[in-house]
């Protein structure tokens, strides 16, 4: 290869290498923006639009997209996105313009983060999402729930830090007026474990009756902003 078109490689390289880098959704973001996410935001964004003013939205990862969100409330829009994480949520916030007259938003987010940062980094990721809410937009937090690391066939546990997060999580929400709610207690066991009667064998996702539990808590936060909704 001569002198020029080494160059040009070279050149041709970086530059490919700085788009990558970034593009919003390029090389640098492809661990966490997986090719699901993609597809669910180009639905989403042809959803968005069509939000009924005043529905309840709901954001978060895929124990959220497997959630009947209309046994929550009548008038509802399911935005969760399977094995997104706080950082997915930042990046797809602007995107859901509904959220500037929906009647209520609900974000469960953060489990999958668990694996990618450390407690601080996810508190700091919930204080940026909750910046981003749209003034005068009320907001429910569901907390973390818990796993069963039995079924996942793990030694370490995550519970701990999922209860120390969740602590700081209610803390946040009683500074930013917004409203928290936690079903961990209801779905778990003696060992503080997600109970195995409430999830679907892999000790992360809900089954019918774990849903039953959260649904039932996510009615009762909503009640407290929008009697109506529930």
């Amino acid at each position: 290869m001569n002198r020029l078109s080494l160059m040009t490689s070279l050149s041709f390289g970086l530059m490919l290498f700085l788009c990558l880098m970034s593009s919003p959704l390029g090389w640098a973001e492809s661990d966490e923006i997986t090719d699901h996410y993609r597809r669910m935001m180009i639905y989403h964004e042809y959803m968005d639009g069509n939000v009924p003013e005043g529905a309840v939205v709901f954001i978060g990862d895929s124990i959220t997209q497997g959630l009947c969100v209309s046994a929550v409330a009548p008038l509802a829009i399911n935005y969760g996105i399977g094995s997104d994480t706080t950082y997915g949520v930042l990046k797809r916030l602007p995107k859901y313009k509904s959220l500037e007259r929906c009647g209520a938003v609900v974000f469960a987010i953060g489990v999958n983060d668990l694996s990618r940062r450390n407690n601080k980094e996810i508190v700091s990721q919930w204080q940026e999402i909750m910046e981003r809410i749209p003034a005068g937009t009320p907001a429910v937090f569901s907390g973390i729930l818990p796993m069963d690391p039995v079924s996942q066939g793990r030694t370490s546990n995550s519970n701990e830090r999922i209860l120390e997060l969740n602590a700081t999580l209610a803390e946040l929400c009683a500074e930013k007026n917004h409203v928290f709610v936690n079903a961990g207690p209801l779905i778990t066991n003696e060992e503080g474990n997600l109970d195995s009667a409430y999830h679907t064998g892999d000790g992360v996702h809900l089954n019918t009756a774990g849903y039953e539990k959260w649904i039932a808590v996510l009615r009762e936060g909503l009640e407290k902003i929008i009697p109506s909704a529930a």
